[in-house]
């Protein structure tokens, strides 16, 4: 992850499909399509990775896909909806920048100074990246893949898709990501690879945990069924939403890159504070529906898709030609996903008597 680099619908109580579990393929689909568009979103159309380097994607499977299915395992399987879905996404993003990454501390991460901007020296940390690559990973790495999965398969979108011993594996796969993820960082930093050496602070680390836990805990504290709640009262078109999140997507993804320090701070929060509102006010009223998730989710991915063409792949050739290249291809993809998503949405509303 480099610098160059919530919607609501009513979730019914359903218990876990260990009892009567679909059949095969049509039980692995959504899973195995929200494993790979957890990774597609976060770096392929961010353009952190270039094309002829694709296949890279696999290795982060297992971090971003198992983080992205744990968290939408774990929100449904209780009952919950968005609220918890993005609380979650926001201890990933601590696990993974402040555990596996160590990015939230190292003053030279990846060759930037990237906690130059807006410092905070008491912590070791610098908010203009701290809250800009959180943001990145709430919206894009796990909630934007969730909300296109569950649109891809509408008759599955609320009703867990793993048995116990699926949900296991999956956690127990992520953790120990992040824990190799955290000891290759440690490792490359310690063995002089170019980049200064850096090493965590205890308190750093304890802190970490606690930000973590702490943002679980509020996840959990959602009440089940809160979403189920509908007000009176009309909502805007899916066609106004999309444009909506378009526009406050591509503020908080272009907000580090082109404002100094502190004012991207305070334009990348009140961005994301505005798209909290709308989609908290609008998100729980009858007329709110799948197809404005899918809306919303199609903004988010509009904007990553096309901030990817300013940007240089930090993973494989920098040859220009192929990094445009890339963005043409993965663009060309999302187009195909979100088109698809649109249909099987149709198509289950056509089938509905």
């Amino acid at each position: 992850m480099s610098k160059n680099t919530s919607p609501s619908d009513p979730v019914p109580r359903t218990r876990p499909p260990d009892d009567g579990p679909e059949p095969g393929r049509r039980r692995w689909a959504p899973v195995v399509s929200l494993l790979l568009l957890a990774p597609f979103v976060a770096e392929l159309l961010l353009g952190d990775i270039a094309l002829t380097s694709v296949g890279f994607v696999v290795v982060l499977v297992p971090l971003y896909g198992c983080g992205a299915l744990l968290i939408r395992e774990l929100a449904r399987r209780t009952g919950r909806g968005w609220p918890t879905i993005a609380l979650l996404a926001g201890a990933f993003g601590v696990l993974e920048e402040g555990f596996a990454t160590m990015s939230l501390f190292n003053p030279d991460f990846a060759g930037y100074r990237l906690l130059d901007e807006a410092p905070l020296p008491f912590l070791g940390m610098g908010a203009e990246w701290t809250v800009y690559v959180l943001s990145l990973h709430v919206v894009w790495s796990i909630c934007t893949p969730i909300a296109l999965a569950e649109t891809l398969f509408p008759d599955r979108a609320r009703v867990p898709w793993l048995r116990t011993r699926g949900l296991v594996v999956t956690a127990t796969v992520f953790l120990l990501t992040v824990a190799l993820y955290g000891a290759g960082t440690l490792y490359s930093t310690w063995t002089g690879t170019g980049v200064p050496v850096f090493r965590p602070s205890a308190s750093q680390m304890i802190a970490t945990a606690v930000a973590a836990v702490l943002l679980v805990l509020a996840a959990f504290a959602v009440r089940p069924g809160v979403e189920t709640s509908r007000l009176p009262g009309s909502v805007p078109s899916p066609v106004l939403v999309l444009a909506g999140s378009l526009v406050l997507a591509s503020v908080v993804r272009q907000s580090a890159d082109q404002l100094p320090g502190w004012v991207s701070v305070v334009v990348c929060l009140s961005a994301e504070v505005a798209a909290v509102a709308a989609l908290w006010w609008y998100g729980r009223r009858r007329g709110w529906g799948p197809a404005h998730v899918l809306a919303a989710a199609s903004g988010a991915v509009a904007a990553y898709a096309w901030s990817g063409f300013l940007l240089t792949p930090i993973v494989g050739t920098t040859d220009p030609v192929v990094a445009r290249a890339g963005n043409v291809l993965f663009t060309l993809v999302a187009v195909a996903i979100l088109a698809l998503a649109a249909r099987r949405l149709r198509d289950t509303t056509t089938a509905r008597p």
